[in-house]
């Protein structure tokens, strides 16, 4: 569908919410993002602790396909990421491929996007509605949007119950298929070390193991050069085990787990929570639109589970909107 709308909202300020924006923006549309976090870039997410700066969601990306690699040549151009290894133990080619992370922290793409665009962070919809013209979106609060067209781009469920929420119907059969996508969760553990973590080449691990799927040093990366740690992803199966446990008992159960792998104490620990992680299931399309009600649903369901997978999906909107 081509052509230009006088103005856009879109919800959720991750990396497709923020891409599609980026481009109905530089294209002259008039697009306000509304995020109910304050930060940007959604699991592409930055945490500081005890003197220390963790990625505690996606950890590096990587580049497919030349739309999505024109983006990252930007940033890679404007210092907003660089290379952080391209071999790793479990690759299957010898080359390996490059993964990229932010300078100071994945949140970096996120933050250099929404700079660009006219974004108000920190504000929860309570509602929406599709006036056959255009939409209206309240906001906690009192605020209010209005504008020609919509666009949803938090995890599919949240995106669907928003909706349903405000009455607003999508035909049955899309609808029927789009509740049939359902996300893996992890649960990840930030861990502050008194020392190196002594992890291999490049600095992240696998784990063989039915607790742990991940372990990345952000000292390593270079995110947190003056204080050691470590990020550790959960597997599916034991975030939906203890998904509903106290802290008191799962976060020790992660920890001790790590520190099989890590050469260095656990000085303090937190741990966080990634309902939408991964999805299990993709979306036929790398976007839903509807032309009737002029709305749209983007993001990983759609793209496919990396941060390119949720770029794409923002940028086949932007395509298919004209931008």
């Amino acid at each position: 569908m081509k052509g230009k709308a006088k103005s856009y909202l879109v919800v959720g300020a991750g990396i497709s919410g923020l891409l599609v924006a980026s481009r109905l923006s530089r294209s002259g549309a008039r697009v306000k993002v509304v995020e109910k976090g304050r930060g940007f870039g959604g699991r592409m997410a930055t945490r500081r602790m005890e003197g220390a700066r963790l990625d505690h969601g996606a950890q590096f990306m990587t580049v497919r396909t030349e739309g999505f690699g024109k983006w990252v040549d930007e940033w890679i151009e404007k210092g907003v990421i660089r290379e952080w290894f391209r071999k790793a133990p479990w690759d299957s080619s010898p080359e390996g491929h490059a993964r990229y992370c932010g300078i100071s922290g994945m949140t970096d793409v996120g933050k250099a996007l929404g700079a660009e665009l006219d974004v108000d962070r920190a504000v929860r919809l309570s509602g929406v509605e599709w006036s056959g013209s255009g939409w209206s979106a309240d906001g906690e609060g009192g605020v209010r949007y209005e504008a020609d067209r919509l666009i949803l781009s938090p995890p599919l469920p949240q995106s669907l119950v928003l909706l349903e929420d405000s009455g607003v119907v999508l035909p049955d059969a899309d609808l029927r298929e789009l509740r049939e996508i359902d996300y893996e969760p992890s649960l990840a553990g930030l861990l502050v070390l008194d020392g190196p973590s002594g992890l291999p080449e490049p600095g992240g691990i696998k784990p063989e193991s039915e607790i742990v799927s991940w372990i990345g040093d952000n000292s390593r990366k270079g995110i947190s050069p003056e204080v050691s740690a470590v990020t550790v992803h959960s597997t599916p199966g034991f975030a939906r085990k203890y998904w509903d446990a106290p802290n008191e008992e799962r976060l020790p159960i992660l920890v001790r787990e790590a520190e099989k792998y890590l050469k260095a104490r656990v000085e303090s620990s937190a741990i966080h929570r990634w309902r939408y992680n991964v999805p299990q299931k993709v979306w036929k399309e790398k976007f839903y639109w509807s032309d009737e009600a002029s709305l749209g649903l983007i993001g990983d369901a759609f793209g496919g589970p990396r941060i390119e997978g949720s770029a794409l999906s923002g940028l086949a909107l932007a395509d298919h909107l004209g931008a």
